[in-house]
């Protein structure tokens, strides 16, 4: 069993961010916390496999709450499991680490975006350069060494060099795990508002042959289209979005996934406080879904268990679009899988393969 929790509270609101979150309140705090504990008792739970609780900050949240929040999942715990929670370098401290040390945390997303204090500035983030080496340092003496962090480029005013900069830091860093995305331009977000203009695609496509290319041969592997890892250490949580299995979303904010179908909680925190939790069943297609989802990864779509799955046949569905991208897309024991080159120009396949659906 799969787990999202989505804790929507953050410190400040950073310019790119398009996510729902919702500044924090101590007193609209309690009133979701109260909310929050009610859905989940409401719910029933087997093994977790992977918990993740995400946001907003989750490290903002009070002790006390998280805590309250966390002793609800411990007893259904699988014996290997992987607990993950988003963190960002200024609200991180060294008590928190060792609370989410003790209460079985680990492993840690931290949200860096860049190693640079001017494109830090420019993105509304409050953190330094020291928050974040210490935050890693205090991980690691805690004995959490699984530690993710988040890093973003095609940002404004961006240059090859800065992202060389930020690649340079991350690898000396030594972490087993990274997060990259391009920027997008929200329309909720600051920038959006503000109307900021996208990175220039060229310049874009050269960073992600920059990213991808020097994290490789330095040893990552690049398992799906914006995460880097060393061997094995997978984002084992991340992986059940792109394998095509269900998981539990749990907050306001929240998205699920059960028996196949695809749900959204409620979008207003007045109305989950008022309310509590409603989901909100949308229109999805399942099987391209697993096609977009598994062609992002280095592990592409199992073509029997999709074909098992969907009671399709893959390869004859879609023969058109895997002879018309020979070069980008590969079959190699019974999987079909995106080339670097695939990867690419990954949204000009799906939208052929969406067509032939």
């Amino acid at each position: 069993m799969h787990v999202y929790v989505h804790i929507p509270f953050c410190e400040s609101i950073c310019a790119y961010c398009d996510f729902y979150r919702y500044k924090t309140n101590a007193s609209i705090q309690k009133q979701w916390f109260t909310r929050i504990l009610e859905e989940i008792d409401a719910l029933s739970f087997s093994s977790i496999d992977t918990l993740y609780f995400g946001g907003g900050t989750p490290s903002s949240l009070a002790n006390d709450m998280l805590v309250r929040i966390a002793e609800k999942f411990i007893p259904y715990l699988a014996q290997s499991y992987e607990w993950t929670i988003e963190c960002n370098p200024e609200t991180l401290t060294q008590e928190k680490i060792r609370l989410y040390a003790n209460l079985g945390i680990n492993r840690i997303s931290l949200g860096v975006q860049s190693f640079q204090l001017d494109i830090l500035h420019a993105l509304g983030r409050k953190h330094t350069l020291e928050d974040i080496f210490r935050c890693i340092q205090q991980c690691r003496d805690n004995g959490i060494h699984n530690i993710s962090i988040d890093l973003m480029y095609g940002l404004p005013h961006q240059t090859l060099k800065d992202l060389q900069k930020d690649i340079d830091i991350f690898l000396k860093l030594d972490l087993p795990h990274l997060s990259i995305y391009s920027l997008q331009i929200e329309p909720n977000s600051i920038f959006g508002k503000q109307g900021v203009q996208p990175c220039d695609p060229d310049l874009e496509a050269d960073m992600y042959e920059r990213i991808r290319q020097d994290l490789t041969q330095a040893g990552y592997e690049q398992y799906e289209i914006s995460s880097y890892c060393k061997e094995g250490m997978y984002s084992r949580h991340n992986l059940c979005y792109w394998d095509d299995s269900d998981f539990l979303g749990i907050g306001c904010g929240a998205s699920g996934r059960i028996h196949g179908k695809r749900y959204d909680q409620n979008q207003s925190l007045q109305a989950y406080i008022q309310n509590g939790a409603i989901r909100e069943y949308v229109e999805s297609d399942p099987p391209f879904e697993a096609i977009m989802m598994s062609l992002r990864t280095a592990f592409g779509l199992d073509i029997q268990t999709w074909n098992q799955k969907y009671q399709r046949d893959f390869e004859k569905e879609y023969q058109r679009v895997l002879k018309k991208y020979a070069k980008q897309l590969k079959i190699r024991n019974g999987r079909c899988v995106c080339t670097p080159s695939g990867l690419e120009i990954l949204n000009t396949i799906l939208v052929e393969f969406l067509e032939d659906s």
